[in-house]
């Protein structure tokens, strides 16, 4: 039997239309602080390479021995390497908002992301999550939920997003995804430029620890510089539809290097063991994830 979980909160017919029309939707307080604390006791452990599990995440952006000390810190898939993160990850609660807003039967995960970008850490170009999560069908289906592991706050590398833009085309992956020379919002107003939009809005977040925002794969997102003394912190939960398969073996897939590496050779299953369901409106969820207590 699965265990007992704790309901998710209404999302009102009004937030799904607002979800639908704007590409995102912020809701308070997702997790608890006492969640939010036993991550963050968690973080310089990780990013030393200590890993709970003894499982190294599928990306490691930064490491405590390149000396570099204003670069951003990225890892993905994190949730195979610590508990504690993991108990977050799987929420049943934020895969059912993700599949209230999609109007999904239920969700899988896909993986996770941790961030840290400490002062003077550089801008994060504008992309869409599609760009990098299409190993899977249907093509293009995903929902990322952006949780707030600091106060977020424009000034200090806080999340932002181009109101509507997840209805303009799907576009190839940005060149300089931890940006370096270009303007962060170049590739954003380039595509803005070809969906007829000459004069594209940018909204930056401000969120509190345990705050999150669901955002649609396709909407067009990232960070500025952080020009604060501050250390920016955050956690990103990637879900896409719980009936989800991989594409044909033969497929090439561009921008599913993540995930498509757990694809079995003549299968399109999306095995639980890394992709999880993590609610379903039947009542399903898989299994040993009654092991994570968030």
């Amino acid at each position: 039997m699965n265990a007992v979980q704790t309901k998710a909160p209404l999302v009102s017919a009004e937030e799904i239309e607002q979800f639908r029309k704007d590409g995102f939707l912020v809701v308070e307080n997702l997790f608890s602080q006492a969640q939010i604390d036993g991550l963050l006791a968690r973080f310089d452990s990780l990013y030393a390479g200590e890993f709970e599990t003894g499982i190294f995440p599928d990306e490691w952006h930064w490491n405590p021995y390149t000396g570099c000390a204003e670069v951003a810190g990225q890892m993905t898939g994190v949730w195979r390497c610590d508990r504690t993160l993991a108990s977050i990850v799987m929420s049943e609660t934020a895969g059912q908002i993700a599949a209230t807003l999609e109007g999904w039967t239920g969700t899988r995960l896909l993986t996770d992301g941790l961030w840290q970008k400490p002062p003077k850490a550089k801008e994060t170009t504008l992309h869409q999550d599609s760009m990098y999560i299409n190993s899977h069908t249907p093509v293009g289906e995903t929902t990322t939920c952006w949780v707030a592991l600091s106060n977020a706050f424009p000034g200090a590398s806080t999340i932002e997003y181009v109101p509507g833009s997840h209805r303009w085309p799907r576009s190839g992956a940005v060149p300089e995804f931890h940006n370096k020379n270009k303007s962060y919002l170049s590739q954003m107003e380039a595509a803005a430029k070809q969906a007829g939009n000459e004069d594209p809005q940018v909204v930056q977040m401000k969120l509190e620890p345990g705050s999150c925002v669901f955002h649609h794969g396709n909407i067009w997102h990232g960070s500025g510089k952080n020009i604060m003394d501050v250390v920016r912190r955050s956690l990103v939960i990637i879900h896409v539809p719980a009936d989800s398969k991989f594409q044909t073996a033969d497929a090439y897939i561009p921008g599913g290097y993540i995930a498509a590496k757990y694809r079995r050779h003549g299968d399109d299953t999306m095995d639980e063991s890394f992709f999880p369901i993590v609610w379903r409106e039947d009542g399903y969820r898989t299994p040993f994830l009654d092991s994570y207590h968030s």
